[in-house]
């Protein structure tokens, strides 16, 4: 097969991933909880903090991605310990995810936490936090969403912080960590700086 029209099947199928994992788990959970909104951990690694954070809100519906298989698996068996029937997780890319979810489902809260800095100059273009990735982010949530941001790389904050104010779409906020529990990296890396958005 054509080296392109591979990709493109492979990206197509991800994508049904996706569309599959709203039709068969949380629409029918977003249903029974009579919302049309859920809360996103982009990079969950093994669902450590999401797990914590979703028994303290039962009352929504709160989705973890991570593109490593092994860390989606070790997040399902700590859900699955626990019985939490309002906490999903999925392996997908984080713009994909958002670009093949249903449009009318809204983010309430995303969470990212000590994302990859790519510290080198010419790598730069691959870390998450860009203009693109806000304005993708914005199309997917409601006037009342925020976005909470941790690292531990002075330089990438920095950067978080100006690709923010420069945004049309998002400002920073003085807003709270809706919940306080180290992450797995947390724990690791004890000096981290934060940063909550707000809708601008």
């Amino acid at each position: 097969m054509d080296y392109f029209l591979r990709k493109l099947s492979e990206q197509k199928e991800r994508e049904g991933r996706v569309q599959h994992f709203f039709d068969t788990e949380i629409n029918p959970a977003l249903d029974l909880n009579n919302t049309m909104t859920f809360d996103l951990e982009i990079g969950c690694g093994h669902g450590h903090w999401l797990n914590h954070y979703s028994n303290l809100s039962s009352a929504s519906i709160s989705v973890g991605i991570d593109l490593i298989s092994k860390r989606i698996r070790k997040a399902n068996t700590k859900k699955d310990k626990q019985n939490n029937r309002n906490l999903f997780f999925l392996k997908s890319e984080a713009s994909e995810f958002l670009q093949s979810k249903p449009v009318h489902l809204k983010i309430s809260n995303i969470f990212i936490f000590f994302p990859d800095p790519w510290p080198k100059n010419k790598h730069h273009k691959r870390r998450l936090i860009q203009d693109s990735f806000l304005n993708l982010l914005h199309i997917n949530t409601h006037e009342h969403s925020k976005i909470f941001f941790r690292t531990d790389h002075l330089e990438y904050f920095d950067w978080v912080r100006l690709k923010i104010k420069e945004n049309a779409y998002w400002k920073l906020s003085d807003a709270v960590f809706p919940f306080s529990h180290d992450s797995y990296f947390q724990q690791l890396l004890p000096n981290f700086s934060s940063i909550v958005a707000a809708k601008a």
